[in-house]
């Protein structure tokens, strides 16, 4: 049913420094956005986005989502249902079906999960 995982954000306060760390203490190469409120680093087929801005201070730094690949989002709505469970809201952006699951559902951890059959 799921693919692969996508990409995992992590909010920053200091964009920086947590770029500074990853290339630093893990040898990662960093891409930073020309707007500079994010940077990308790919871990295999996966990538890390640091994301900072708006009201991020060292109290809300951490993860702010994980994105998995599906097959068909559809597919895990199904078997949420089959489970009892509500799969979420269901949208469509940037070419990709993408389905917000509610975060009591995963020990508070922002989860979406997408597919691309747009």
């Amino acid at each position: 049913m799921i693919k692969r995982l996508d990409t995992l954000e992590i909010a920053t306060a200091d964009l920086e420094d947590a770029a500074s760390i990853y290339k630093k203490n893990f040898g990662f190469s960093v891409i930073e956005s020309q707007d500079g409120k994010s940077a990308s680093i790919k871990v295999g087929g996966a990538q890390i986005r640091l994301v900072t801005g708006g009201a991020i201070d060292s109290s809300n730094e951490g993860m702010t989502g994980l994105w998995l690949e599906a097959e068909d989002v559809d597919q895990v709505v199904a078997n949420f249902h089959i489970a009892g469970l509500d799969a979420g809201m269901l949208q469509i952006e940037s070419g990709r079906r993408i389905l917000t699951i509610d975060p009591k559902l995963t020990n508070q951890v922002p989860l979406f999960i997408f597919d691309r059959k747009v």
